[in-house]
């Protein structure tokens, strides 16, 4: 019984340390900026045909249905290029 208790003990302990983040790396990973520089977060162009119809349908440039058309001409104009073989 007081095994069982000791190692109950023990996983909780454990438990709540992963629950606390590693302080090393979360000052790593957010360099300091001066207190008075405004936050600024810049969006990452597309790279891909799917990413930037993405982007123009987020930004409501093309509509839903738009979107779903260019994206299964891309798909018919893939299967072309590069088509599926079994065997």
């Amino acid at each position: 019984m007081e095994f069982l208790i000791i190692v109950t003990i023990g996983v909780a302990i454990v438990a709540v340390a992963f629950l606390f983040p590693d302080r090393e790396v979360t000052e790593r990973a957010a360099p300091a900026r001066p207190a008075d520089e405004p936050v600024t977060e810049r969006a990452a162009s597309p790279t891909t045909l799917e990413g930037a119809l993405v982007a123009q349908l987020l930004a409501s440039q093309i509509t839903s249905g738009q979107y779903r058309t260019a994206v299964a001409r891309l798909a018919e104009r893939d299967d072309e290029r590069n088509p599926l073989s079994f065997g």
